[in-house]
Order: C-alpha cells, then sequence, then structure tokens
C-alpha cells in the first residue's frame, strides 16, 4: 500500500504541474483517504434540490465534483439553521434524509461539503390531508433536432415562472431531451442541459415525473434510463412507475414506454396499476402517464395504439374513481371530460408546439389547486396569462366532444366519429343529416360532399345537451347515395325539428329554475 501511496502522490505532483488535476485559477490542497483522492474544498455541481417531501420528512441531494462528505443545516428561518445532520462518508452524489418535520411547514436549508457551502432555500413540508395545496404539471420541453441538446428559453422561461407560483408539488409529463444516444458523455451533456434548469425550481419543491418516448430508448432501441433516473428523485426506483400520497391525494405515475409495450400498460405494470387503484381509498387520484388516452396529434401512436387496452384503462379510472389524468406527448394542452373522469395534455413546456383542429397550440403549464370539495385547473403562459380554466364539481350541461375525427374535416364515408360525454348520458340521440334520430352513432352516410352530425344528451336531471359536426365525405360508392342512418328511430322523439323544441322547451323552463348539474368530485 506504502509503495502504491507513493506512487499516487507523484503521479498527483505530475498532474498539478501540468494543470491537469486543478485548473488555473483554483487552490486546493488534496488529501490522500485510502485510494480516494479528496480536495478539503469542492465544488457543488448540482443542487441542492428537495425531494420526497411528506407531511414530517424530506430528502435533500446535491452533487459535488469531488469526494465530500454531506451536512445539511436546516431550521424555521433563513437566520437560525439550527439544526444540523452530517454524514461522514465519502461521496461525489450526497441524500440526507430529514425526518421529524412539522405538517405544512416552510423550513429554510443548506448544504455543506468539505467546507463548501451552497446559499440557503427553502421548502414547505406536505400539508394535512384535505388542507389546500398547489400542483404544477409541465412537460414535453425538449428541444428540436435544430438546437439539440440546448434546451428551449421558452422552457426556462416557464420555469421561473412556476418558481413564482411557490407550488407544492411538480409532476413532469415527459420529454426532456431530444435523443438518447450511444455516447454516455452525450447523454450527460444533454440531460445536464435539462438539470441545469429544473434544479432552479427543485431548490424550492419536488419534481416528480413520468419518461417519455425521447427519454427511454437509444438509437439502437435500447433502454437507457438511467439518466432519466439520475435527473429525479423517484420513489420505487429504479422501476420506473410508482405511487404515493400527498395531502390526501394518492398520485401514480405510469411507464407508458415500456419495451413490447409502448403505448399500453400491461403485464406486471397492469397488475400493480390495478391493485394500486383499488387498494387507494383517497378522494381523489391523480394518475400520470406521458402518453395520453385521446391525443389530438399522435393519433394511434399514444395510449390509443391499442383500443381496447385504452378502453380498460379509461374503465379502470371509472370504476376507482380516479379523478384526473395527465399526460403530454402532443406539443399542446387539451383538457376532455370522459364519463366523470378529467383528462388533460400538459405538452407545451417548449418543444415545437402542434397545431391541430382543436387548437391549444401554445406553450404553457397547468396549475392545478386543490381544497377540500373543489378543484381549480387552468392552463398557464410563460407571460403568467391564464387561458382555460375548468373546476369540479363542474356545474353545467353534459359536455359533447369529438375526437380523431375533426368537426369540419375530410374523411371517407362510413368513417364513424368517436363522440365523448363528460358523463354518461341517461340518453343519446344521434341524427345525420337532419334524417330520424338514433341511438347507436352509424358511420358518414354513403355520399360525397357535405353531412352534418347531431349529437344530443340527456343528463339525470333531464338537461339535453346539444352539438353539431360537420364533414365532407369521399370515396362513396356508386351503388348507394342513401343518407339514413343504419340505426332505427327509437322512442318516438322522430325529427331532428322536434328534438329541438323540446330542447327549447327544457331551456324555456331553466329560465325559472336554475338546474345545476353537478359532476361528481371523485370520492
Amino acid at each position: 500500500m506504502r509503495a502504491r501511496r507513493s506512487s499516487l502522490l507523484l503521479l498527483m505532483m505530475l498532474m498539478m504541474t501540468s494543470g491537469m488535476l486543478f485548473p488555473t485559477g483554483r487552490t486546493t490542497t488534496p488529501e490522500l483517504v485510502g485510494d480516494a483522492i479528496v480536495a478539503d474544498t469542492v465544488s457543488l455541481i448540482r443542487g441542492p434540490t428537495v425531494h420526497m417531501v411528506t407531511n414530517h420528512s424530506a430528502r435533500i441531494m446535491w452533487k459535488t465534483d469531488s469526494l465530500a462528505n454531506s451536512t445539511v443545516e436546516y431550521g424555521l428561518t433563513d437566520a437560525n439553521l439550527d439544526t444540523k445532520i452530517t454524514n461522514a462518508t465519502l461521496s461525489t452524489e450526497h441524500r440526507v434524509d430529514l425526518d421529524g418535520l412539522d405538517v405544512g411547514t416552510r423550513y429554510y436549508y443548506r448544504v455543506i461539503s468539505n467546507g463548501t457551502a451552497s446559499a440557503v432555500y427553502n421548502f414547505k413540508t406536505a400539508p394535512a390531508d384535505d388542507a389546500p395545496f398547489k400542483l404544477i404539471v409541465v412537460g414535453d420541453n425538449r428541444p428540436g433536432s435544430d438546437t439539440a441538446p440546448v434546451q428551449p428559453a421558452v422552457f426556462s422561461d416557464l420555469i421561473d415562472r412556476i418558481i413564482l407560483e411557490d407550488p407544492d408539488i411538480v409532476v413532469m409529463t415527459g420529454d426532456y431531451v431530444y435523443s438518447i444516444s450511444t455516447s454516455d458523455s452525450d447523454n450527460w451533456n444533454s440531460w445536464s442541459k435539462f438539470t441545469n434548469i429544473t434544479d432552479r425550481l427543485g431548490h424550492y419543491v419536488p419534481i416528480y415525473a413520468v419518461i417519455g418516448n425521447h427519454d427511454y430508448e437509444d438509437w439502437s432501441g435500447t433502454p437507457r434510463p438511467q439518466y432519466f433516473l439520475d435527473a429525479f428523485e423517484m420513489f420505487d426506483e429504479p422501476r420506473l412507475y410508482s405511487s404515493f400520497d400527498f395531502a390526501g391525494v394518492h398520485f401514480t405515475l405510469l411507464n407508458s414506454e415500456e419495451k413490447g409495450y409502448t403505448g399500453q400498460i400491461r403485464g406486471e405494470q397492469w397488475t400493480w396499476l390495478v391493485n394500486d387503484l383499488t387498494s387507494a381509498n383517497n378522494k381523489t387520484k391523480f394518475v400520470f402517464a406521458h402518453r395520453p388516452l385521446y391525443p389530438l396529434s399522435h393519433i394511434n401512436s399514444a395510449m390509443d395504439v391499442n383500443k381496447t387496452n385504452r378502453d380498460e384503462l379509461q374503465q379502470l379510472f371509472e370504476d376507482t374513481n380516479v379523478t384526473m389524468f395527465a399526460a403530454g406527448h402532443d406539443h399542446l394542452f387539451d383538457r376532455l371530460t370522459v364519463n366523470g373522469v378529467v383528462h388533460v395534455i400538459a405538452g407545451g413546456g417548449g418543444a415545437p408546439v402542434y397545431s391541430t383542429p382543436w387548437g391549444g397550440d401554445y406553450y404553457h403549464y397547468f396549475r392545478v389547486e386543490v381544497e377540500t370539495g373543489h378543484i381549480n385547473m387552468t392552463s398557464v403562459t410563460p407571460e403568467g396569462e391564464d387561458v382555460e380554466n375548468y373546476q369540479l364539481p363542474y356545474t353545467g350541461p353534459i359536455e359533447i366532444e369529438i375526437r380523431v375525427v375533426a368537426n369540419n374535416s375530410q374523411k371517407r364515408v362510413g368513417t364513424v366519429p368517436e363522440i365523448y360525454f363528460s358523463e354518461v348520458p341517461k340518453t343519446t340521440y344521434y341524427s345525420w343529416d337532419g334524417s330520424t334520430n338514433a341511438t347507436t352513432l352509424s358511420g358518414i352516410p354513403n355520399e360525397d360532399g357535405l353531412h352534418t352530425l347531431d349529437v344530443y344528451a340527456e343528463d339525470a336531471d333531464g338537461v339535453w345537451s346539444h352539438e353539431r359536426f360537420v364533414f365532407t365525405a369521399v370515396g362513396a360508392s356508386t351503388t348507394s347515395s342513401s343518407t339514413t342512418p343504419t340505426s332505427s328511430a327509437t322512442d318516438g322523439l322522430g325529427s331532428l325539428d322536434g328534438l329541438t323544441i323540446m330542447i327549447i322547451g327544457v331551456g324555456a323552463l331553466a329560465v325559472v329554475v336554475v338546474v345545476v348539474v353537478l359532476v361528481r368530485v371523485k370520492r
């Protein structure tokens, strides 16, 4: 060992002389500990950031450029960091768990490694169950191919705006870098440009995340999730799906990129998810994945790649009273409520936005304010403008929305539009081109040209909703030009005009009696 130390010391002297070990302008005296070289002073190259925050605990993480010890000083004011935890174990990755904290309390902290101290930051422990808190959702910040690996400036702006929000918790919905290569050095460089921005927020608030398709596999198709796992501190690592409770709300994070099940939740993950949501008795449940169930741009390459599994997920969410499912993948904002489950696409974090017939092509993050009996959801621009708002309990008639086949689009005859309702209707009717109302939806009539589809839905209180959609049909056969729906008329409602009169009558009655329709908050 003595001979080995002598060789190492000689090597150190040569490297110092050449400037290889310690760059010009940085003075430090190294100490040899065992076979490791330990500097008296080190540089913090990442963090500190706060993670795994609960009512009574938190984890502080940071990295140093050389082996060092770990100390966290914390307290209730920035001028009185009167509690200290020290770990003498030498490392370049430092994790210190703080326990015995007070619920819903702001703590100030700094970290120290080998005498090098960070600035003082602060974080809040989770509030008591059912107490108000603020969640921020943001995703798809990745750069484009022309600017990678440099992160978009708008992403940095959004992070600064989120810091001003002072949220309690943040969840990111995937696609943080442009690509994963087969070069470790390239990948670490790319991810460091991401964490250099997110750590500004991570000083103050725990950031959780789901993995995106751009974050998972390298160019050869080999999964390389280690960079994602390094960027975030997650429950149940190295598994890429997990769940936890925060302020009485159940959070479930899914992996929509699993090898062999891309765009699906299958196998062990499906079994785990069913158990997770079934066993969670929380009144409010939030589920997150990268790919949405009802995409606007990545149609048939999101969770709809296997519609059987997509429908199984939707049914599971309904059966287990999931409040919200949030995703990214589409670079836009969208909110669609399906049978009481709020589906959000929050994919405007910085990647080039997508233009679709449904709109939503603007940069944003998504603010969710949770309190007992009420949830307020708002998309927010980098300038701080509130754009689209939705609240639970929802008060209003059934929402009727169309997906996949866009309103005013051109489609082949026979195409069946996908119609969704914000709650399960008591009665639904469909009418093509003003023909007899039908209880089932048929495809676009077999005649080229314009066609109208009227959709009617009645809620449990007898209040009707109506939406009209227009399509240009192509590809009609020469053997038929019928515009009559294949479904039969039902319930004696007859033609469009008759139902329109009924709706007008209900509207007139609503002038006298205000009917409030409550879409239930998930219990």
